[in-house]
């Protein structure tokens, strides 16, 4: 069916003539109106795809009639027509919330190719929305679950710092905790929520190319740089950039990063043009702040700019009376995506969950429900849908199976601690650095350091 147009426009001739040449074609359905106050009732009553209005109206003017057509639809294509090209009254028509103010005479041609391109868009634009809006649900404060004191002190610093929307953010913790979940939580409990949140693993990229991924280049700044390309701090305005693993980012682009922070000022890689937005940066990291900032030299600088206010998730083996909501709360949501009919976990393998010590914590705890989850056989997740590591669970913390002799120096301790645990972990790297807290690329500067690289 043809998309039903609203024509309100008080001189009849006018909008005889424009159904007239909008409905030749019988691309559009076009029903008229002459007075303001009949035409919003029509539009609550059965609202059309488009409203084209005159602005110089004597009951109520377009401007007020679009005002009160945004009180009911944020959505609707609105077009403002008039014979008065003033600037001011487009500029108040496009903050009233006008989606184009059009002059008269119209160009139909024009006109309609507007509306086609209105139309268009607009179910996509719906469609950002609905996922906003599921985003929203997903990560509001709900989502972390939990009733122990650290679960209950979290909630509080994202409720507080959600609140301070241009505060920078630094997370902490072992991997595995939740780092994003609570960022996340933070931008869509926030007035940023309506923007972009948009995130970047720091050491997922080699260094050369991670200022071009933040700021963004010009073309031909660099030999593949065939067109201009905006940074992720540009796709990020208005919104929140994530930078996680902030430990990997290299010393030379840390004091870039902190020239932006100080001003929302770039330039792209290769451009001489200053820009600014307006950007949240949060920053995520699974090292200790003394290990950031002694081993890894961070600048200190940077950090007392990022960690305007910090917090540091609970690994899983500490709040060990929350594991049975934790676990309900992630099979209830794989339950759904996987489109399994398990809906409950038995007594039994809440007892092993809550008695294994969760080295790669929620993470880990996820990846195991997962896996449970393909092979579960009934509407309750048994012990017999474990993996086999888990249902002989007898685990204690991990650092009570190391045995070092006394006498031995920080660096000594460091050293056999971390052979000990590639011992466990059989090699491993990944599930090493895990265990120990640290990014796979930190473990390999440590054993490279400690001479235990093979």
């Amino acid at each position: 069916m043809a998309p039903n147009i609203y024509v309100l426009d008080d001189d009849p001739t006018f909008a005889q003539l424009l159904k007239a040449n909008l409905g030749r074609a019988g691309e559009f359905r076009i029903q008229l109106f002459h007075h303001p106050l009949e035409c919003l009732d029509a539009i609550a009553e059965d609202p059309p795809d488009a409203l084209l209005t005159d602005l110089m109206m004597p009951e109520m003017s377009g401007i007020d009639v679009t005002r009160k057509v945004r009180e009911r639809s944020g959505l609707l294509p609105i077009f403002l027509l008039t014979a008065h090209g003033e600037i001011e009254s487009a500029i108040e028509a496009l903050k009233a919330g006008a989606n184009e103010y059009i002059t008269k005479p119209v160009n139909t041609t024009e006109l309609t190719t507007l509306l086609r391109k209105a139309l268009e868009t607009r179910p996509l634009v719906e469609e950002a929305i609905a996922l906003r809006k599921r985003a929203r649900e997903r990560y509001s404060l709900d989502s972390i679950v939990g009733e122990h004191p650290l679960i209950e002190e979290t909630r509080d610093f994202i409720r507080g710092v959600s609140e301070a929307a241009n505060v920078g953010v630094l997370l902490l913790g072992e991997s595995g905790t939740g780092k994003n979940l609570a960022a996340r939580a933070i931008h869509y409990s926030s007035p940023r929520s309506s923007s972009r949140f948009v995130e970047l693993n720091c050491a997922a990229l080699p260094p050369a190319l991670m200022e071009a991924e933040l700021f963004g280049y010009m073309k031909g700044a660099f030999t593949d740089a065939r067109d201009n390309k905006q940074g992720l701090v540009e796709v990020a305005d208005g919104g929140t950039l994530f930078l996680d693993e902030i430990g990997e980012l290299p010393l030379e682009l840390q004091v870039k990063l902190l020239n932006f922070l100080e001003s929302q000022r770039f330039r792209r890689l290769g451009g001489t043009r200053e820009r600014e937005v307006d950007v949240r940066v949060i920053a995520a990291t699974n090292r200790p702040v003394s290990d950031l900032l002694e081993q890894n030299g961070f600048r200190r600088d940077l950090f007392y700019r990022i960690a305007v206010a910090n917090h540091t998730l609970p690994p899983l083996r500490e709040i060990r009376s929350d594991i049975p909501a934790i676990a309900t709360s992630i099979l209830t949501q794989l339950a759904a995506e996987l489109g399994r009919d398990v809906h409950a976990i038995s007594a039994p393998v809440i007892e092993l969950l809550e008695r294994w010590d969760w080295p790669g914590n929620v993470r880990e705890l996820r990846n195991m429900l997962e896996r449970s989850l393909i092979f579960a056989s009934g509407p309750e997740l048994q012990v017999h849908d474990l993996p086999s590591y888990l249902k002989s669970a007898r685990r204690t913390r991990r650092a009570s199976r190391f045995q070092m002799r006394s006498g031995l120096t920080l660096r000594e301790v460091e050293r056999e601690y971390i052979r000990l645990t590639l011992e466990a972990t059989e090699g491993k790297v990944k599930e090493a650095a895990d265990q120990l807290g640290i990014s796979r690329k930190n473990l390999w500067e440590k054993r490279k350091r400690h001479g235990l690289l093979e």
